[in-house]
């Protein structure tokens, strides 16, 4: 969610919350101090009206409003979201270094921004439960799952990854009810990941998700959905850095997988391809 760009844009935006949104914009360093009553003369609304104005937002109040609002106001000082991020033939070598550090750390930071801790207890919780893990994916994604699965046997899980799409029908047509299904899908409107999804969930296979837009088919479908940052356009990496959040959230289930690992275990695996294997 970038907030700081909802409050300039101003969409669906009453005259009173237009306000609301030019004060807090123009006057972000007096806001830490500052109580409902306080803004609410500022800006010759009530305090009820700056509540609801939060609650409009997607917020449960002023304090959750205003601790994200800072959070985003420091980073987009650092790096104006009007900044123009997208490569174009006029960029140096030394620009396009700077756009892609910056795309990478914003992907990185809008991730974990959206990102809910429940949810990786909800999918550990199924992840627990099955020795395998199917994945299902497209193009670059398949990128994602290989990582993945290299990953997770370490952590006992055995994975299956389908380049081909006629055997991701086939291995969900087949899948034994303890295999986990794990879809990657930037849009979440892939018409063969949701014919896959509902096979899945008609058979009765848990579905982890990892997408760039929750409230989507796919997230409709999954029993646990990761939302990740996403951007549209190629010449803002736009599949780049939806690989990178999906790589995170990843990262983060191996580490949790990992914590509840036999550790002993792990090392004698370790130790066996050490002394087995030369490369």
């Amino acid at each position: 969610m970038n907030l700081i760009k909802e409050l300039q844009e101003k969409k669906g935006f009453s005259d009173s919350e237009r306000t609301i949104a030019d004060y807090l914009l123009k006057h972000s360093r007096l806001l830490p101090s500052m109580t409902t009553r306080q803004l609410a003369q500022k800006t010759y609304t009530s305090s009820a009206a700056i509540v609801r104005f939060c609650q409009k937002l997607g917020f449960g109040g002023y304090t959750e409003f205003r601790v994200e609002f800072l959070a985003q106001m420091i980073q987009y000082i650092e790096s104006p979201c009007g900044m123009e991020l997208s490569m174009t033939d006029r960029d140096s070598v030394h620009s396009i270094l700077e756009k892609v550090t910056r795309l990478e750390i914003d992907a990185m930071q809008e991730t974990y921004r959206m990102l809910d801790p429940a949810d990786f207890v909800r999918a550990f919780a199924i992840l627990s439960k099955t020795a395998h893990i199917d994945f299902y994916a497209m193009d670059n994604n398949l990128d994602i799952a290989n990582m993945a699965a290299s990953g997770f046997i370490m952590a006992n899980k055995c994975s299956t990854v389908h380049p081909a799409m006629t055997m991701q029908y086939l291995q969900a047509t087949g899948a034994p009810k303890d295999h986990v299904g794990f879809l990657i899908s930037r849009t979440g409107e892939n018409r063969m990941l949701i014919d896959i999804a509902r096979l899945l969930k008609m058979r009765g296979n848990p579905i982890l998700l990892i997408t760039g837009k929750k409230d989507s088919t796919l997230g409709s479908l999954a029993d646990v959905a990761f939302p990740v940052a996403s951007v549209k356009t190629m010449e803002e990496l736009g599949p780049r850095v939806f690989l990178m959040g999906a790589k995170y959230v990843m990262d983060v289930l191996f580490a949790v997988l990992m914590t509840r690992v036999d550790f002993h275990n792990a090392q004698e695996k370790e130790s066996w391809l050490s002394q087995h294997f030369h490369y």
